[in-house]
């Protein structure tokens, strides 16, 4: 198919005609006041695979048990402080 191409101005009214192509593989140029900004391309097939891993929602407490925070970790001592703003 033949390229298109949507002036970002118009581009919240072109939305779906935009993801549309973008679906139909269909290369895409954004442009502003006419003049070229961005070119959308259609992924190849080997970049549509996706692995089950990255379709996995992310559990919290992954780590739990495998990281240790110290306890004074979110405490500055005076030596640092006088390190970054210089002794007053």
């Amino acid at each position: 198919m033949l390229p298109k191409t949507f002036d970002i101005a118009n581009l919240s009214d072109n939305l779906a005609d935009l993801l549309s192509d973008i679906q139909n593989h269909i290369e895409v140029t954004l442009t502003h006041q006419g003049i070229p900004l961005a070119k959308v391309l259609p992924l190849s097939q080997s970049e549509l695979t996706v692995t089950n891993d990255a379709l996995e929602p992310r559990v919290a407490g992954f780590w739990q048990g495998q990281v240790k925070i110290a306890d004074d970790f979110d405490e500055t001592s005076e030596e640092v402080i006088a390190a970054f703003y210089g002794d007053e």
